[in-house]
């Protein structure tokens, strides 16, 4: 054991022996770009690599834990770090592409995020008392957003984020709607909405109505969510060319 001696942790991180006291208590500094110093480990540790470097991208190649006051609590997850790290595998994860078809390769992760101390930060800024499961939606704010960022996401309950779930397909057409070989059905909530001539007008039914969904269930919710929320779904607009389904060349398809 000496000082300035180079091995790799587990994840093939370079580090190097900075300070020692004896082999019982050692500083190891990591030669990346942060260059976090880990203070009093054991010299056994670093010959076998058993060192965590907070930078290293543990979550799919992305996350990493970062330094700060955040802890992931152990075996219980904190709700944050359990929401941070689905919400990184969901975009970044292979075999996410077969779970999460609607995120996997389509949508991302803004940078500040991969730090998962930023990340809980903002969730603990933004958390509120609710009897069910928070989710973090990046789509009722900016629907054609393919980023989850401060600037897109917002902590929704379960309820109302079921709200806004996308049903893929494969024949081009938005959700809510089928073709036949007389036009177009509309149906919302398990509730049929008559036949069209055309994919706009079944639409435009479909849409009022699930507008009109979106709005009750906000005020049955307004005193319990925050205000930019409840203000961003009564304002919330059910639009054909944001339906992520929706492929025009492939509307005819039955």
């Amino acid at each position: 054991m000496k000082i300035g001696e180079i091995g790799k942790n587990s994840k093939g991180t370079e580090m190097k022996i900075v300070s020692a006291r004896n082999s019982c208590d050692i500083d190891v500094q990591f030669l990346d770009d942060y260059g976090y110093i880990y203070k009093h480990n054991i010299y056994t540790n670093f010959k076998k690599g058993n060192i965590k470097n907070p930078y290293d991208k543990t979550i799919s190649n992305v996350g990493y834990f970062g330094v700060g006051e955040y802890e992931s609590l152990g075996r219980k997850h904190a709700k944050e770090y359990d929401a941070w790290r689905l919400m990184i595998r969901r975009c970044y994860n292979e075999g996410s592409d077969k779970r999460y078809p609607a995120y996997y390769d389509k949508c991302t992760v803004c940078e500040e995020w991969h730090n998962y101390q930023v990340f809980a930060r903002w969730y603990e800024e933004n958390v509120y008392i609710v009897n069910e499961r928070l989710h973090i939606d990046k789509d009722i704010l900016n629907p054609n957003s393919h980023e989850y960022s401060p600037e897109n996401c917002l902590l929704v309950p379960q309820r109302i984020n079921m709200l806004f779930l996308n049903k893929p397909n494969k024949r081009g057409l938005p959700n809510g709607i089928r073709a036949d070989k007389h036009g177009f059905s509309a149906r919302y909530n398990h509730i049929e909405l008559g036949n069209f001539s055309t994919l706009e007008e079944a639409y435009s039914k479909y849409a009022k109505e699930k507008e009109k969904k979106i709005k009750e269930i906000s005020e049955e919710y307004k005193s319990i969510i925050p205000t930019k929320l409840y203000e961003a779904l009564m304002n919330y607009k059910v639009l054909l060319e944001n339906d992520k389904n929706y492929i025009k060349s492939n509307i005819y398809k039955t």
